[in-house]
């Protein structure tokens, strides 16, 4: 009688596992957003050298396509205008100013620290201020909007440190500050105003104007006009 011989038992193969759809989709949605970063961040640094190169008013769109290799409707979709490329450009640089805007000092030493911490952002930021300037001289938008969108936002906080200074110098018995209260010689927005626009055009001479004067002694006359203005 014949045996019959087993056949070897098949081991059926894994499937492949099957992820979520939804796992896959957010996945995907992550790296859409990423290649989204880095298309925007190419067309901002591309944007950055032009406008250092060219100037900002030769920089035209067509120029910062071919820089950022893309095509032209591709700008479109992450930016309105060259302004706009230029406005999320300074973005980080007015948070800066801002920050430093709303600290309230309480002695000369600590507006002598603001006042050098400024001019410091200002330097390592100055081809952007530059850009800022040209740019409010050639283009409508900027000319427009420039107070709004750097001087202002810095007047408004650092009224608030004018009030706050002249409120610990009335409180110290100050003769100005009560002169200034009683007789309204001292407005806080125009002091404000005036400090920054003394910085800014000081800042622009030293970092970009060429003009050559040291770190220290641009700190110690700016910190006596503006320390002088508030009594401290």
């Amino acid at each position: 009688m014949a045996v019959e011989r087993a056949l070897p038992r098949r081991i059926p193969e894994p499937r492949p596992s099957r992820r979520p759809r939804r796992l896959s989709e957010e996945r995907y949605a992550r790296k859409r957003v990423r290649k989204s970063d880095r298309t925007r961040q190419r067309i901002m640094g591309a944007a950055k050298q032009l406008f250092d190169r060219k100037g900002y008013r030769e920089t035209t769109i067509d120029d910062i396509t071919r820089r950022a290799e893309i095509a032209h409707g591709t700008f479109y979709l992450y930016f309105g205008s060259k302004g706009e490329v230029l406005k999320q450009l300074l973005g980080e640089t007015f948070l800066e100013f801002d920050r430093l805007a709303s600290h309230v000092p309480r002695s000369r030493d600590e507006i002598a620290g603001l006042v050098r911490e400024s001019l410091q952002i200002y330097e390592r930021n100055r081809l952007l201020m530059r850009f800022l300037r040209e740019a409010s001289a050639a283009d409508p938008y900027f000319r427009q909007h420039y107070d709004q969108l750097f001087i202002g936002p810095l007047v408004d906080h650092l009224r608030a440190t004018v009030e706050g200074a002249l409120g610990d110098g009335r409180q110290r018995g100050s003769a100005r500050s009560r002169a200034g209260a009683r007789d309204g010689v001292l407005d806080s927005r125009a002091a404000a105003r005036a400090a920054v626009g003394l910085i800014e055009s000081f800042a622009y001479g030293m970092f970009i104007g060429g003009e050559d004067f040291s770190m220290d002694l641009a700190v110690d006359t700016l910190t006596a006009f503006c320390a002088g203005a508030i009594d401290l």
